[in-house]
């Protein structure tokens, strides 16, 4: 029996990234701020939004590639090097005043590219170097809070920094996490090997859509939960697009604020709780926990109280974190690992296609048929607006209503499903998972440093 490597070289490598995404997050806050204070129109704004988005789409399957074909550190270390020299040359442009507007599109293309390559590196790299199943559920949680926790600091911290040191100051810091991430990095190395498909890098089987193609026939069940999770991210994409305005309608600026610090701290809570007690039914937990979050957006769309908003927020997070984390966990662990990038590059175009669909489609049905809709007299309406409201909010409340209903609905339904509520993490058996799983056969115990 295979002794379980220490996970200590990947909770070093772990902290390194957490420091660097913490210092690119604080970054990317400031130069939004900067912007807008340069009388930047809403529509400026709005591209740093999209050029922090759009990349992730378009560079995933050539990351899942890249990651299948490449040594973890050797990405890494590209990542951090590409990541400090953007900062860098945009402290040089302000310190000359010349920064401009295109240079701040390019550092969130540059940013959000460094961020899907670096999380793909960590996501395919922990059943390469873990292979217990308690051991890999800790990863995805604590990968989990890598996310969650620039997102819950950020903004705070950097507000507090901007006072002080200003948008020079944040910039050369994230120069500073990004050399401590290396340093890491680099340390790992004289005492952990590296972390690639194959032992040689060879045996890597060629392809990209038709070797993900042949790993999800080889499965079927992973058809399911591709589409399961295609589902919950377009609705997650309406309800998130929905939550501001929504709360904006019926109390302040304040209040909206305090409801996402209460999101990031139950993001944070299910992390933790992910670590602390791995999930063993892997697919029942993610419906589970889906069907509370669901729950949860239902009681935000009728919910007056902000006291109630605050903890359906904490529950939502916490579950989707939760949900996530043990999504992973089934792919890491019923994929090969010489296909593992790509075919969890293939769920992150899924995930990151339905999301602005969502968003969008979120747009529509408001200002198309459900605020319209609202505004009308009829007994329907009149029984809705006790709960709801009317109009404008009563509208977005229904929206959220129905997103929350189909969030559950969709959930029962996978419950109920016996073969699905019982599926449980396992290597498909296909020609291509028979060449991955040869060549990795003398490999399993790689670890993640030196190339």
């Amino acid at each position: 029996m295979r002794r379980e490597p220490s996970i200590k070289p990947w909770l070093w490598a772990w902290a390194g990234q957490v420091v660097s995404t913490l210092g690119s997050a604080l970054a990317a806050f400031s130069l939004g701020v900067w912007l807008l204070q340069q009388q930047a129109s809403i529509t400026d704004y709005a591209w740093v939004i999209a050029l922090s988005a759009l990349p992730g789409l378009l560079l995933a399957p050539l990351a899942g590639w890249l990651v299948d074909r490449c040594e973890a550190r050797s990405i890494l270390l590209l990542v951090e090097a590409v990541s400090g020299l953007a900062a860098l040359a945009l402290w040089w442009s302000f310190e000359r005043g010349t920064l401009g507007h295109w240079q701040v599109y390019a550092f969130a293309t540059l940013n959000s590219s460094c961020l899907t390559v670096r999380m793909l590196t960590c996501q395919a790299a922990i059943p390469r170097i873990l292979s217990g199943a308690q051991a890999i559920g800790r990863a995805n949680g604590l990968m989990q809070l890598m996310t969650g926790l620039p997102q819950l600091v950020a903004p705070t911290l950097a507000a507090v920094l901007l006072a002080s040191i200003g948008v020079p100051g944040l910039l050369l810091l994230d120069v500073g996490a990004v050399l401590a991430s290396a340093s890491v990095l680099l340390c790992l190395a004289w005492f952990a090997r590296a972390v690639r498909a194959s032992p040689a890098g060879q045996g890597v089987p060629a392809g990209g859509l038709s070797a993900v193609l042949a790993v999800l026939r080889g499965r079927p069940a992973l058809w399911v939960l591709l589409g399961y999770l295609g589902l919950e991210h377009l609705m997650l994409g309406l309800a998130s697009a929905l939550l501001s305005p929504l709360v904006l309608e019926r109390h302040s600026v304040l209040v909206l604020g305090t409801l996402m610090t209460c999101g990031g701290l139950g993001m944070l809570a299910g992390s933790l709780w992910v670590v602390a007690r791995p999930p063993q039914r892997l697919v029942r937990t993610i419906l589970l926990a889906d069907l509370a979050l669901g729950a949860s957006v239902l009681v935000i769309g009728g919910s007056r109280s902000p006291v109630l908003l605050y903890a359906a927020a904490f529950v939502a997070f916490g579950c989707f974190s939760l949900s996530t984390s043990s999504d992973q966990s089934f792919w890491q662990r019923s994929v090969p690992q010489a296909l593992l990038g790509r075919v969890l590059s293939a769920r992150q175009v899924v995930c990151l296609l339905a999301l602005p669909l969502g968003a969008l489609g979120a747009g529509v049905l408001a200002d198309g048929w459900a605020i319209p809709w609202m505004g009308e007299s009829g007994a329907l309406q009149a029984t809705l607006a006790t709960w709801l409201g009317v109009a404008k909010v009563g509208g977005l409340s229904l929206l959220f209503a129905v997103a929350g209903l189909a969030y559950m609905a969709l959930a029962c339904l996978g419950l109920a499903i016996t073969p699905l509520r019982r599926l449980a993490p396992g290597l498909v058996d296909a020609p291509t998972a028979k060449c991955s799983d040869s060549a990795l056969a003398s490999g399993d115990q790689h670890r993640l440093g030196e190339g």
